[in-house]
């Protein structure tokens, strides 16, 4: 606040002091302040508190910080939360759209998340997935129609959570052919965006074969 406030009563200065060159270079200065303090506010990334990288962690605060996590974990914002940095904004953008769209039709409701290796450990990856489904609340309550898609590159794993709601639309053998199908193939390549949105696609798909029968 400080810094803004002497920004402005140096503007004012030059403003009346100055010749009518410099007034617009001036103007051309605090425009770019403004949009660059504007893009901050709008970057899309996911922010963990306290985010610590693996290699300046000893095994006991790894476990401890984990722990915070499960204990905390940290609040949705949109249908993907990308906290591993997966996505650029333009697609997560593409995804958010995509499930925007599904929801007003359907109702049904889908969360896409990633997680790095700090948040959780491997063997308590799908724990996780199931828990945001929960706790995040995704699905209409009285439809439990929710899905959360996890994905961690770090653990190269991927877990589809879904509510009870669910199941009339897409069993697990059909899920685990998106998964295979869809999914995977990309996913080794490191084409983490194309590979989900192919099984977003694919969900969708199941979705609206059986939509109009169940809604």
């Amino acid at each position: 606040m400080d810094f803004l406030f002497s920004s402005t009563k140096l503007y004012l200065f030059i403003f009346t002091n100055t010749n009518a060159t410099l007034i617009r270079l001036m103007k051309i200065f605090f425009i770019l302040l403004f949009g660059l303090i504007i893009g901050c506010f709008h970057a899309k990334a996911q922010v963990i508190p306290n985010y610590n990288p693996y290699s300046t962690m000893t095994p006991t605060e790894l476990e401890a910080y984990r722990q915070s996590i499960w204990n905390t974990l940290p609040a949705a914002v949109g249908w993907v939360n990308d906290f591993e940095g997966l996505f650029s904004n333009k697609e997560e953008d593409s995804l958010e759209r995509k499930i925007n769209h599904l929801e007003k039709v359907t109702s049904i409701e889908i969360a896409i998340v990633t997680v790095d290796s700090n948040m959780v450990e491997g063997e308590e990856f799908n724990r996780l997935t199931d828990r945001l489904l929960k706790e995040w609340g995704i699905g209409k309550k009285s439809k439990s129609n929710g899905i959360v898609i996890c994905i961690s590159k770090d653990y190269r794993k991927l877990f589809i959570s879904c509510d009870f709601g669910i199941d009339k639309y897409m069993d697990k053998d059909e899920k685990n052919k998106i998964i295979n199908k869809y999914i995977i193939p990309y996913y080794q390549k490191d084409k983490y965006f194309t590979g989900t949105l192919n099984g977003l696609n694919a969900i969708i798909d199941e979705i609206n074969k059986k939509k109009d029968r169940y809604n």
